[in-house]
């Protein structure tokens, strides 16, 4: 004997809105002549040559005057707070570099 049964499902869409975190940029420098760079190298391969080129032609190009350098310990670890901080303080600008 037979026994018809009849079973229902519930599609769920997984899908969600992005979460996008308030974010005010900064202004725009008119200029890098006499600026202070900061730079944050990610630790990973080829980083360290990257930012000195780049370091190097901004001082030709753009007249940059100073670099504050900080080294992560590791790619997959945040710079820490008190770089940023520092960085934030004592720099016009800073550029981050990820390695190959």
């Amino acid at each position: 004997m037979a026994i018809a049964t009849r079973q229902s499902y519930v599609l769920v869409d997984p899908t969600t809105q992005p979460l996008v975190p308030a974010f005010t940029a900064a202004p725009r420098l008119d200029n890098l002549v006499n600026k202070r760079v900061g730079v944050i190298d990610d630790s990973k391969e080829n980083a360290k040559e990257l930012l000195e080129e780049l370091v190097a032609l901004l001082q030709e190009r753009f007249g940059v005057a100073d670099l504050h350098y900080h080294r992560k310990p590791s790619a997959s670890k945040p710079a820490a707070t008190e770089a940023i901080q520092h960085l934030a303080q004592a720099c016009d600008y800073a550029i981050v570099a990820i390695g190959s």
